[in-house]
This record gives C-alpha cells, sequence and structure tokens, in this order.
C-alpha cells in the first residue's frame, strides 16, 4: 500500500477498501481464475493509485463490498470470454444488465477485449456515474477501450420497450446479469428468450435471491395447486406486433387522441376537439362527425376492434371488460423449492431451464461463504450461482 499524504489522510484515501480488495485477490491469484485475476489486480492498483482520496470515486473505491463485488465479476468475466472470444474484433455488444454502479461493466471496458465493441449499462436508477461519464469514456477511444453507454431509467420489467431498443442495436449481444433480484431473474430469462440466439449470443446470470413465488410458500399449507413461476417466451415478429397493437388498442380505452391531425379538417395543429370549423356546423352534423371520429380511433369495449360500438360488437362472447395479451409463457413449478436440501441451488437449476433454445451450465463458484446462512437454509447459497447460457 502507497504512504498516505496529507490529502489522503483527509479523505481516508490511505485506508480505502480498494487496497484490502488487491490484497485479498493477490492471496488467492494463484487459484482464483489464475488467468484473470492477476490483470484485475494490475487495473485495480491502477485505479487506486490514479483516484483514492478524490471525493467523487469514494463510492466506487471505498464500498465495503468491494472485493466480493470484483470477484463475482471476475467470475462473469471469465466465462463471457471464454463464450465469444472467438468472435471477430468490434463483433459484439455487452449488455450489463440491472448494473447499479456498473463495476462489471468498469473492469470489462479496462481489459479490453478487441472483439467488444461497446458495453451497454442498464439500470432503473438515475444513480452517480461519475466514474464512468469523467472517469472511463473520455479516454476509451485513445485508450482502445470499449465505450460504456448508460441506459438510465431504464426497467427490465417493461419487456417489449427493452426488447425493441436492444434489437435495434447493430450488433449481436452478450448479456450479464449480476445480483437480480426476486422476479428480475426470471425477467432477465424472458428478455433472452425474446432476442433469440442470433440476437442474443450468450447470457449470464446470477440471482440474488428467490422470487415471491418461492418465497410466499413459506408458512403455507401443502396445497394440490402447484406454485408457478412464469417465463416469457419467443414469439414470432407477426405474433408480437399482433400482441402488441392489441394492447395499444387496449390502452386506448381509457384516453382518447390528442393534437393534430383533426379527424374533420385535417389540420395538422389541432385535434377534433379544438377544430374552429365544427362549432359552424349544424348540430345533427357534428353529433355525426363526432360518432364517426369515436368509432374510427376508440376501440369497441368488447373486442378491441375499430369502427363500432359495444353494443354494435359482431363478437358472440360479451366480456365485462377487454382481456390482457400477453407473450407466449413457460410455467416452472417452484412448490418443491423450500423442501429441496438445497433450496436455492434448486431454484437455479429450475431457472436455468427457463433459457429456451440454448445450452446450460449452473455454476457453484463458492463465493458467498457457508458460515453466513445456515446450511439448508432457503438463503443458502445466494449470490454464488451463475447460470450460463449459449
Amino acid at each position: 500500500m502507497p504512504p498516505k499524504n496529507k490529502e489522503e489522510i483527509a479523505n481516508g484515501g490511505g485506508q480505502w477498501n480498494v487496497w484490502s480488495a488487491i490484497e485479498i485477490l493477490e492471496a488467492a491469484q494463484e487459484v482464483f481464475y489464475p488467468e484473470l485475476t492477476p490483470r484485475i489486480v494490475a487495473i485495480l492498483r491502477d485505479w487506486a493509485e490514479k483516484w483514492c482520496g478524490h471525493l467523487e470515486w469514494r463510492s466506487m473505491l471505498n464500498k465495503h463490498s468491494l472485493h466480493k463485488e470484483v470477484e463475482e465479476s471476475i467470475v462473469a468475466i471469465h466465462y463471457l470470454l471464454e463464450a465469444t472470444t472467438g468472435y471477430d474484433e468490434n463483433s459484439i455488444i455487452v449488455m450489463d444488465i440491472c448494473a447499479g454502479k456498473g463495476l462489471f461493466s468498469f473492469l470489462l471496458s479496462y481489459l479490453k477485449p478487441p472483439h467488444i465493441k461497446e458495453i451497454i449499462l442498464l439500470e432503473k436508477a438515475a444513480i452517480n456515474w461519475y466514474h464512468i461519464r469523467e472517469g472511463a469514456n473520455p479516454t476509451a477511444l485513445e485508450e482502445g477501450r470499449p465505450y460504456i453507454t448508460i441506459w438510465e431509467n431504464t426497467n427490465l420489467h417493461d419487456y417489449d420497450d427493452v426488447l425493441d431498443r436492444i434489437m435495434a442495436l447493430p450488433l449481436p449481444v452478450a448479456m450479464t446479469g449480476i445480483h437480480l433480484c426476486k422476479q428480475l431473474g426470471p425477467s432477465f430469462c424472458g428478455l433472452v428468450n425474446g432476442l433469440g440466439t442470433s440476437k442474443c449470443v450468450y447470457a449470464c446470470l446470477a440471482p440474488c435471491c428467490l422470487p415471491r413465488a418461492v418465497t410466499a410458500q413459506k408458512g403455507q399449507k401443502p396445497s394440490s395447486k402447484p406454485w408457478l413461476l412464469a417465463i416469457q417466451l419467443k414469439e414470432t415478429e407477426k405474433d408480437r406486433q399482433n400482441r402488441k397493437d392489441y394492447m395499444e388498442r387496449r390502452g386506448r380505452l381509457k384516453r382518447k387522441p390528442k393534437g393534430g391531425p383533426c379527424f374533420y379538417c385535417h389540420d395538422q395543429q389541432h385535434g377534433l376537439i379544438d377544430c374552429p370549423i365544427l362549432p359552424t356546423l349544424s348540430l345533427l352534423e357534428q353529433e355525426r362527425i363526432r360518432r364517426s371520429f369515436h368509432k374510427a380511433t376508440i376501440p369497441c369495449w368488447n373486442c378491441l376492434a375499430y369502427g363500432h360500438y359495444k353494443q354494435a360488437c359482431p363478437e358472440a362472447v360479451e366480456r365485462n371488460s377487454p382481456l390482457a395479451m400477453s407473450a407466449p409463457q413457460m410455467e416452472l413449478n417452484v412448490s418443491q423449492v423450500l423442501s429441496s436440501e438445497k433450496p436455492y441451488h434448486t431454484y437455479c437449476s429450475l431457472l436455468a431451464e427457463g433459457f429456451q433454445e440454448r445450452k446450460r451450465q449452473v455454476i457453484e463458484t463458492n463465493l458467498e461463504s457457508s458460515v453466513q446462512h445456515q446450511d439448508g437454509n432457503w438463503n443458502s447459497e445466494r449470490k454464488s450461482i451463475f447460470i450460463v447460457a449459449k
């Protein structure tokens, strides 16, 4: 550890946790992914020497859990590189899903894998990205590193929005999700399925905890009805577009079109409600125009088709409310997870089956010390199992 100067003493820089992380990793580098860990240690040392003592880096380099997060990133990077190294230069985009501060992305960029064109960090929260925006990205091009693009305020559960955005990317993607909590793990599987094997060439998932479909069983009486966990499956582009159109019509039931173009005079600057010509017409004509507007822009409450009201709906079955339409799903029976000898491993093994049309591998890393959780406890092995799907 370098000697402390006055600035470091004032800011606690000489005691930052990045140095203890370096020491722990150095002690294990001959046995813990030896082809990768020494390179990570060198990167951490470079960061520590440049940025320790700078307050804007404290949340990144002085985290109490830093060495554990680095170890988890090493595991994820190892399997990513193992699966994708044979690709051409700048031919893959890596996606860091629900990335938090983005340590995995940060380390991967500084490793400079030549086949990775870009790293996209997807995160629901909008947090302090100083270490990426001001630290990594400004020098990425000159140092030959992948640029890290941040998709903040992006919710993994918004399936269609996220799927559309990824499908629009110019290159195939390799997806990694570390510490995905509860339903985020199944959502990750569903997104990978939706992308298909040609767009998503690799996926790695490390769940953080059990979903409610499992934990809700605690304290419940045995039931003949199974507890099921739904995971979305791939659908054809035609089926997906039909589903999106249907759900758009369903959403239109609760809102009328706003703005132009006007249904009557076709002026782009206003809608029918603000049309200056409409009040000059007879009341009978105004009513006829409004009814035509309603039929053309508000779907039938019963079948969601345009052109008629519910009272005149040609469908034989009358519904109290329009049905939701979802993507095709598979259902995993998680009823026996909590009663198994290793609940968390059982859950991860079931979740691995949620990856469609891929070779799957469940990897026990033993990163999470068994001392922290009672052996056989439902939480035992939490954060220690990685699922790889190719």
